[in-house]
């Protein structure tokens, strides 16, 4: 164990508050037939980029996006699938021109509480619950996506949470959609290859110590206690501190601004996940991958990127 890490990561459900009050947020969403990005506050909390034309739904938890209580944003952005062609003498995803008339989205929001042992204590009701619209085809009879047809769709609203807590996140941080675009990357790609640096050489210390301010909003918005904030530690020291871990190149990825343009990533081109990532053995010629995601931003009053989710 990571005695440094420790120190740093292990108390964070010391300074959580109104855990008498709590209640999170839970996204469910089922998708189909399309790719897709669900952003909660121009926050994304759930995304998918890649082929097949199957579906997937899930519980997604959303308080990470919510900073305080209120009116929050919601959004849905949709995209055409993926196919696997070869470019190149490369085999990668290109997109189909148009969403197809398949494609399903709903999504709904509900507040619970969570009990110690994970169960469901208390249900708050449903503060969204969207469909996507859909049409009749006149000659088959079968319903399609309203909007299929087109090479985007969005759809958003609103809704109200009355999380017991505020967070600074990047809500008076800078507007990075006004900086120079270049200079931007420039500052951007310095913090990765850091983080690069570090994810290969083990420093568990130097990460848990960029990452604690980000760390204790998640822990609040979370509600730890001392069992989540174990368990979060253990999952913490053994992704960032995997053993044999070989970090690849940083490449084939773009800039990304959420948060209404007050937070930064790195998005890999092809699909939609981080470009800082790495491979480790757990068998003869056989490999897993670990990908690490990271939003920045420039605290108001102060001039570099920081980690803020």
């Amino acid at each position: 164990m990571d005695v440094k890490a420790t120190e740093i990561l292990g108390n964070l459900y010391k300074n959580v508050k109104h855990n008498d009050q709590r209640i999170n947020y839970q996204a469910m969403i089922f998708i189909g037939g399309c790719n897709y990005e669900v952003l909660i506050n121009d926050y994304p909390v759930d995304r998918y980029f890649g082929p097949g034309d199957g579906s997937s739904s899930g519980s997604t938890p959303i308080n990470i996006a919510i900073l305080k209580p209120g009116i929050q944003k919601w959004k849905i952005k949709v995209y055409p699938v993926r196919d696997r062609k070869e470019v190149n003498g490369e085999v990668t995803l290109v997109p189909q021109n148009i969403i197809q008339p398949g494609a399903r989205v709903e999504m709904e929001i509900e507040g619970v509480r969570f009990s110690e042992n994970g169960d469901i204590e208390k249900r708050f009701g449903k503060v969204v619950k969207f469909e996507a619209p859909l049409k009749k085809d006149d000659k088959s009879g079968q319903n399609m996506l309203n909007d299929a047809g087109k090479p985007y769709i969005e759809y958003s609203g609103t809704f109200q949470a009355d999380v017991p807590y505020t967070l600074s996140g990047w809500e008076n941080s800078t507007d990075l959609s006004k900086m120079n675009s270049a200079v931007l990357e420039k500052q951007l790609l310095k913090e990765y290859q850091k983080f690069h640096g570090w994810l290969q050489n083990g420093k568990l210390d130097e990460m848990a110590n960029a990452k604690l301010t980000a760390e204790k909003e998640v822990a609040q918005a979370f509600f730890y206690d001392k069992k989540t904030n174990e368990n979060f530690l253990s999952t913490f020291l053994q992704r960032w501190g995997q053993k044999g871990l070989k970090m690849q190149p940083l490449e084939n990825y773009k800039v990304a601004l959420y948060g209404d343009g007050k937070i930064v990533t790195l998005i890999d081109n092809i699909d939609g996940s981080s470009p800082l990532w790495g491979n480790y053995e757990v068998g003869e010629n056989q490999f897993k991958n670990n990908t690490y995601m990271l939003y920045f931003h420039i605290p108001k009053g102060k001039t570099e990127l920081e980690v803020i989710r």
